[in-house]
């Protein structure tokens, strides 16, 4: 079959995908599990977020470390919305994830959860398109490729599932994309907002790497102030108590972090959580983890101190947050459909190499390949990540020159 047939077919079966995740989202408010798998209800992640930020706002933050009460009381006040009780969905998140919560947590909670979702979609958007149409003229190349990342995060099954469980993949994807997209024109604002990323510290253990590699100094001085900014707002609004609390339970969590962890981190696509569903004992699990994360971390500075074209040069970092994270939820797969995108976008501008028509429909495809005993599936994560950085490596077709999108 020709190059340009191979595409079509791959095209066709990723529409067929997005349609299947979104019908999932949709029907996931009749319970009738019509589409498996079967989804206990929509927003189930989202009822976490909700229910720590009105904690808060009723001043009841020791609350969100009593993990045990924590669920109970999910299982009490969404009793209407569930299908079954959940199982241990304890907070874990730092302090400035609550601060960016709190606007939402005065509204009721379908309404909260649809803002969110809206809110996190228009974030990515403007971030991805803003980042992709940087040096562009605002002609038809600037508007076609804006269009295209819409589409790109619009019909992205990792979009589905990440508005199916109400998850922060979306502000993940805005923050890294937008964040990166403002440096060559606003270095300090950029790094701010990749500051912002303490929200979520695991997926920011690459932006450092990056902009070393690059000697963004000004990028890291923005970064830096975006951090302690969020760090300290979130102790000057919530208090420093809470900081407190979530140290304690981050370092010693004890049997409540052990429950959740069985519970929901091994439910995830990291190289931790593969091994460990693979049969390896937690000392190799961790051990494996931290590998990955020092083979990542040498990869991006590698793609960031070389000539390397920008795009894949972010492509690299996209996958490399995931090799590194310890915990990745499959919607955090949408950052594999960006690196998709911006690999063709390389290919496109002529300056990546031609990218083989099957890696960004695994790439699309990625948040279906969830948790299990296979080898294949509990891996595909981890091999899609380097399957990205094999690709961004891959000789070049002609000199690499100036590409129109995310130019860092």
């Amino acid at each position: 079959m020709s190059r340009s047939g191979l595409h079509a077919v791959y095209l066709a079966l990723a529409a067929v995908l997005s349609l299947y995740a979104w019908a999932l989202f949709a029907l996931a408010f009749h319970h009738d599990g019509l589409l498996l798998p079967r989804v206990n209800a929509p927003g189930v992640d989202y009822m976490v977020f909700y229910s720590a930020a009105r904690d808060v706002l009723r001043g009841d933050e020791a609350a969100l470390w009593q993990a045990a009460s924590f669920t109970a009381r999910l299982n009490h006040d969404f009793a209407a919305w569930l299908t079954a009780p959940l199982p241990p969905h304890p907070w874990v998140y730092p302090p400035p994830f609550l601060l960016l919560l709190l606007p939402f947590a005065k509204l009721p909670f379908a309404a909260s959860y649809g803002a969110f979702m809206l809110a996190t979609f228009a974030a990515a958007a403007a971030g991805a398109t803003a980042g992709a149409t940087e040096g562009t003229a605002e002609g038809g190349a600037g508007r076609g490729m804006r269009l295209g990342w819409l589409a790109l995060l619009a019909l992205a099954p990792a979009t589905a599932l990440d508005v199916l469980a109400g998850q922060n993949a979306l502000l993940t994807a805005a923050l890294l994309l937008g964040g990166f997209g403002l440096l060559p024109r606003r270095p300090v604002l950029g790094g701010m907002v990749l500051g912002a990323m303490l929200y979520k510290p695991q997926f920011a253990l690459m932006i450092p790497v990056a902009l070393l590699a690059r000697g963004e100094w000004r990028a890291l001085l923005g970064a830096a102030l975006g951090a302690a900014g969020l760090a300290g707002g979130s102790a000057a609004v919530l208090g420093l108590p809470i900081w407190r609390d979530f140290l304690h339970w981050a370092l010693d969590g004890g049997a409540e972090f052990a429950t959740w962890e069985r519970a929901g981190r091994l439910l995830g696509v990291s190289v931790h959580a593969a091994a460990a569903r693979l049969g390896a004992p937690p000392s190799v699990a961790a051990g494996l983890q931290a590998a990955s994360a020092a083979g990542a971390a040498a990869a991006v500075f590698a793609a960031f101190r070389r000539p390397l074209p920008p795009p894949l040069r972010l492509a690299v970092l996209l996958a490399a947050t995931l090799l590194a994270a310890p915990h990745v939820s499959p919607s955090d797969t949408l950052l594999l459909a960006c690196a998709a995108g911006l690999l063709v976008q390389a290919e496109a501008g002529g300056g990546g190499a031609e990218v083989p028509p099957i890696l960004p429909f695994l790439l699309w495809a990625a948040p279906f390949f969830g948790p299990s005993r296979l080898l294949v599936t509990s891996c595909a994560a981890p091999l899609l990540s380097l399957g990205v950085m094999v690709q961004a490596w891959r000789p070049f077709t002609g000199r690499p020159r100036h590409l129109p999108g995310l130019n860092t």
